[in-house]
């Protein structure tokens, strides 16, 4: 059996699928608009963090893996 791939493309998805069923709680939610537009904006700010650290996290790992592997590979471009 093929092992399955949760790479980026999975966690995007789940990330799109949970603001997109955020969205439309609040906007079928029997509450005042105001209510729902001030719970609305809070949850997009929750999930800009979400990504934001996420990013941050990735980012911070894609560059600990480059200096990991140009110390490791670095002698062949010098030639050594």
């Amino acid at each position: 059996m093929e092992e399955e791939s949760r790479g980026p493309g999975f966690l995007a998805g789940l990330l799109i699928g949970g603001l997109i069923g955020a969205i439309l709680g609040l906007l079928f939610a029997p509450q005042p608009g105001e209510q729902s537009r001030r719970q609305l904006r809070g949850k997009m700010d929750e999930f800009v963090s979400l990504g934001k650290a996420a990013w941050e996290e990735g980012k911070e790992a894609a560059t600990q893996k480059g200096a990991e592997l140009q110390a490791r590979f670095g002698h062949v471009r010098r030639g050594d």
